[in-house]
């Protein structure tokens, strides 16, 4: 069974200025995946920051997340695991607002 772990979150642009900090640390559970931390951050700092992360339940395309330096898309996007009994390292880019196109 895998030790918990922290994951060291680290907000840009848009993201900094809701979250109202640069950067936190939160432990995670064992288990912990990117869709339950980034749940949690939308729990606690209100729906503007789902807006800008989540499309459709899914990791919006227009923010780029980055998880141990690499994209998260490519790492099985809210899927990808974080709790591994190490420190993970979450960054969060928004830096504008999401584009409406037609």
């Amino acid at each position: 069974m895998a030790s918990p772990s922290t994951c060291t979150i680290t907000y840009v642009g848009l993201i900094q200025r809701i979250a109202g900090r640069r950067e936190e640390v939160l432990a995670l559970g064992s288990e912990a995946t990117l869709g339950e931390l980034l749940r949690d951050l939308c729990a606690r700092y209100g729906p503007e920051i789902e807006r800008y992360l989540l499309e459709h339940g899914e990791l919006a395309g227009h923010a780029p997340v980055l998880l141990n330096g690499r994209n998260a898309h490519s790492q099985g996007g809210l899927a990808a695991k974080l709790g591994d009994g190490s420190q993970s390292r979450v960054e969060i880019i928004v830096l504008g607002p999401p584009l409406a196109g037609g």
